[in-house]
């Protein structure tokens, strides 16, 4: 009886093995025919079709495959150089299904996170944070690394999307901005926490790293370090985040300014500059919004000269916005900003530009009639250099330099 059942078990482990090896085998010769299309110069639309459903294949006999990883990336770069539409949805579904078969296929998680952040797709970098943090519960130390990676990869990748969509709610909704402005100060500090744990285990027992992905511990790493990059930032945030919450008559301020902003965008200057008055009686320090209404006293006499209008209130508006600019540059060198996703350097810079363009439109007004032009003059080219020098990448500076230097002040 004995040897019957030890005959038994060692038919079913055959039968198992031969199983194994044959899903092996197909999931081998689907990837090869895949393989081809991706080494392909110039593959058509259909054999690009084909080639991911080879792949689909291929991850649905080996899910756990790094090489089916590695073959979806060249078929989906050959389909972007191609043109071909669709390959994204088809390589993150394959890439969904691979992560479903095999949880631990790690190549296959960091490139779905990457995906996921090259996109800005907060949501997704979301779900491969939470799934990754479900994995570090593991009992093996090593899944739990490639866990902490994996989440690290995700949170930190997030980040840098989050404070892009709060700084283009500057101009739209101080309710978003107030949301991603806590958000990122939340997701900031899980990337600090998730960082500190991982030089804890590095420093413990160093063989964790060695035996980690490489790809999977270098993307961890470069996201984290590009998540950290600007500690002083962070800060500014933070501290943006907790008194918005905490002090009523500032949130107010910051509210009316982002309205205000909105209304400049609409060249609705008289709305504009009431939401900015509204906010500095609310909080009289919010330099931003002092900025702002030289901004409108700019765009409003800038727009009139343009037109051929208002001769007088046009040179008004550019004065009184020479003289403000230059009033909010003298403030912001000792306090800096109070809003923060635009740093105090690109503030100030972008203030410098505003006076320079100032100087600019009031010469084109006044012509010959500007008094004290050869000062005028020098005050203008130091400004438009202090720009540059402190936002070298202000569209408004680089467009003044251009026109000063083919015609002049």
């Amino acid at each position: 009886m004995r040897c019957r059942r030890l005959g038994l078990a060692a038919m079913a482990a055959l039968l198992l093995s031969g199983c194994g090896l044959a899903r092996q085998k197909a999931a081998g010769y689907y990837l090869s025919k895949a393989r081809r299309t991706a080494e392909a110069r110039d593959p058509a639309p259909q054999e690009l079709q084909a080639a991911f459903a080879y792949l689909d294949k291929a991850l649905a006999y080996a899910p756990g495959s790094e090489a089916a990883v590695e073959v979806l990336g060249r078929l989906a770069e050959v389909s972007a150089n191609t043109g071909f539409q669709g390959a994204q949805e088809l390589q993150s579904a394959a890439l969904r299904k691979a992560l479903a078969g095999a949880p631990l296929n790690w190549a296959a998680r960091e490139a779905l996170t990457d995906f996921y952040g090259a996109r800005g797709d907060t949501g997704g970098l979301e779900a491969m944070a939470a799934q990754a943090r479900e994995l570090y519960g593991s009992q093996d130390p090593a899944t739990r690394y490639c866990a902490l990676l994996a989440e690290l990869e995700a949170t930190a990748s997030a980040l840098p999307w989050i404070e892009s969509e709060a700084y283009l709610s500057l101009n739209k909704s101080p309710e978003t901005l107030f949301e991603k402005a806590a958000s990122y100060t939340g997701v900031a500090a899980k990337v600090a926490g998730l960082k500190a744990e991982l030089d804890r285990l590095n420093a413990s027992d160093p063989s964790l790293k060695k035996r980690a992905p490489r790809e999977l511990a270098s993307a961890a790493e470069v996201a984290a370090a590009d998540a950290l990059k600007d500690p002083q930032g962070r800060a500014a945030i933070a501290a943006f985040s907790a008194r918005t919450a905490s002090d009523e008559a500032f949130r107010k301020a910051v509210e009316m300014t982002v309205r205000g902003n909105a209304s400049l965008v609409k060249k609705d200057y008289p709305q504009a500059r009431a939401f900015y008055r509204g906010a500095l009686a609310q909080f009289p320090g919010l330099i931003d919004a002092r900025r702002q209404l030289a901004e409108t006293d700019f765009q409003e006499g800038a727009s009139l000269a343009a037109a051929g209008e208002g001769g007088k209130e046009a040179s008004r508006l550019l004065y009184k916005a020479y003289a403000d600019s230059a009033a909010v540059i003298a403030e912001a060198g000792r306090t800096g900003n109070l809003i923060p996703f635009v740093g105090t350097a690109r503030f100030l810079g972008e203030a410098y530009a505003l006076k320079a363009a100032s100087l600019a439109a009031l010469s084109a007004v006044e012509g010959r009639r500007l008094r004290g032009r050869a000062r005028l003059e020098a005050d203008f080219k130091a400004s438009l250099d202090e720009a540059l020098k402190l936002s070298p990448e202000g569209g408004l500076a680089r467009e003044l330099l251009e026109r000063y230097s083919k015609d002049g002040f």
